[in-house]
């Protein structure tokens, strides 16, 4: 009797909850009230303006307390709509929300900088929102910034989505295509998440031809995160004509952090994940994982510092490279110095404790990767491990990109510019004399299981160090060519072990060491094949500085 109470109890239990769940659903969405833009007078039918019609429907959201705007059925041409608190913009599978052609349906925005009393002018863009909360767009379709008639009628150029100074915002589901400049900007945004879009705005794909063979650039950078935190980019199809996934940084005050990059496919013109360029702020604590780079005309994973800013605790891991033109990777600090506040000239920057773990690639370019400080900056504190690259290889020439009639120069280690002040690009050095890492102005840097192969003979060493402390690489298995110096080439190294190391093919030396700097090498439990000679040196420092053990 008393089991069969207890049974009661809970079947009663059960029928309450599935009366009251019904309720509470019906509930919040009869409170998430629906704006429908076509009640507000927009017409979808792509040839009439209804920005007044969209931003009717906005206000008249935001005033009621937020709900949805909605876009169903048609095709809505518009000029800048400004997204306001507590408004989703929902774009139903089917709509399209398409930017006008007309240059002054889109006004110059002027923001206020938030490390300067004053404002700026932000340039232009289709969806526009500054010091707002509680903000979406969703929906399965489709934000059209009719980027190419722009660039070609008006030489305008606009973003489809720039937030500024916002936060809690999602942005999920849609596709933004047809861009004319960057696709979206998050500037000095909070808690962000950018969930399950696509960009596809790849002008010029064909990778056979020069970027701008076809049509001009517009810089069309698929996902732009700048001086923003608490940020999660996933599950997202990235194909831009610039730049994939960028992190900036335009203020000395703020910078970039507590960002995650995951589950994402890219596919651009430029380079693919970055973090960088502008860095006048600090990035730090950002994690890209399981992510696909592919067909990409410059460097697949590039971290960078050159405007005085910093980076650390950075992890990249669990990334496929394919057919990617520059580096695979490409880590640099420089001292570019661009001005962005105060017109005060920046100091020299910082970059450590950077992790990149389980990198696969193939048809990797002939550049070679670089991992690069300058003399007075070295980085600091850089683990590779479980890298597994294979290069296109060949010496037929190279040219850099975009410029098919500039050849790039082949450098020796004893010929790599520094270009400190240059923009940062993994093609600034030349080709560098290693086709698989060249590593130059670095304390402390671990290498671990990499393997790099090339499909077709290239004879330049597998690594090259330049006045690196602290250099511990244990398991490389490298193909090299007969031709090439060295399998590693090093020169000012201090305190290094190269342990566990296997040359895959017939070689001139395992390691040819120079510099007057050099001392305290330890070579131990190598295997060779048909070495002449294990050590080669050019004898500006005692041999005796290398030990070599069985």
């Amino acid at each position: 009797m008393q089991h069969n109470t207890l049974f009661y109890r809970h079947v009663i239990y059960f029928i309450f909850l599935a009366l009251i769940f019904p309720l509470t659903y019906v509930h919040a969405v009869t409170n998430s009230t629906i704006y429908d833009v076509q009640d507000y007078g927009a017409k979808g039918d792509g040839k009439s303006l209804d920005t007044k019609s969209i931003q009717n429907a906005i206000d008249a959201c935001h005033s009621a307390g937020g709900g949805v705007v909605q876009l169903n059925g048609g095709t809505f041409m518009s000029g800048t709509i400004f997204l306001k608190s507590g408004v989703r913009l929902h774009i139903e599978k089917g709509a399209t929300l398409l930017g006008s052609t007309n240059a002054q349906d889109y006004p110059d925005i002027g923001v206020q900088d938030p490390t300067k009393e004053e404002r700026y002018n932000a340039g232009k863009a289709l969806v526009y929102s500054e010091n707002q909360h509680h903000i979406s767009v969703s929906g399965q379709g489709v934000i059209d910034g009719n980027g190419a008639t722009l660039a070609s009628l008006n030489q305008v150029r606009t973003h489809i989505i720039h937030f500024k100074a916002c936060h809690d915002i999602k942005i999920n589901d849609v596709s933004l295509v047809n861009g004319s400049w960057w696709i979206q900007k998050y500037d000095a945004c909070n808690n962000l998440q950018i969930d399950g879009i696509t960009v596809n705005s790849k002008e010029n794909s064909d990778m056979d031809k020069p970027r701008y063979a076809d049509t001009p650039g517009r810089n069309t950078d698929g996902c732009n995160i700048v001086d923003s935190r608490n940020v999660q980019v996933s599950n997202c199809h990235i194909f831009s004509g610039d730049d994939g996934i960028v992190l900036k940084s335009f203020s000395k005050d703020l910078g970039c952090h507590n960002v995650t990059i995951s589950n994402c496919i890219i596919s651009t013109n430029a380079s693919g994940i970055k973090i960088g360029t502008e860095s006048a702020g600090k990035f730090h604590d950002v994690l890209v994982n399981n992510c696909i780079v592919y067909d990409t005309r410059l460097g697949g994973v590039e971290l960078m510092v050159v405007d005085g800013g910093s980076m650390e605790r950075i992890v990249v891991t669990n990334i496929s490279l394919n057919n990617i033109l520059g580096a695979a990777i490409y880590v640099r600090l420089g001292n570019r110095g661009r001005e962005y506040t105060h017109n005060k000239m920046p100091s020299v920057g910082s970059v450590k404790d950077i992790l990149i773990q389980n990198i696969y690639g193939t048809k990797i370019g002939r550049y070679g990767s670089s991992i690069t400080g300058i003399p007075s900056a070295p980085l600091k504190n850089i683990t590779l491990e479980n890298i597994d690259l294979t290069f296109t290889g060949g010496n037929t020439p190279l040219y850099f990109e975009g410029y098919p009639t500039k050849p790039v120069e082949e450098r020796t280690i004893d010929q790599v510019p520094e270009e400190e002040k240059s923009y940062p690009r993994c093609d600034i050095f030349g080709k560098l004399p290693a086709y698989g890492f060249y590593i130059r102005h670095v304390e402390g840097i671990d290498l671990r299981n990499i393997k790099l192969r090339f499909d077709e003979e290239d004879t330049r060493s597998a690594i090259v160090a330049d006045d690196v402390s602290n250099f511990f690489l244990d398991g490389l298995k490298a193909q090299i060519s007969p031709h090439a110096p060295a399998v590693i080439q090093g020169r000012n190294i201090q305190t290094a072990a190269i342990i566990n190391c296997i040359s895959l093919s017939p070689a001139k030396s395992f390691l040819h060491a120079s510099g007057n700097k050099t001392q305290h090498i330890v070579l131990s439990s190598n295997i060779w094949r048909n070495l002449v000679t294990t050590l080669s040196t050019d004898n500006s420092f005692p041999v005796s500085e290398i030990n070599e053990k069985k």
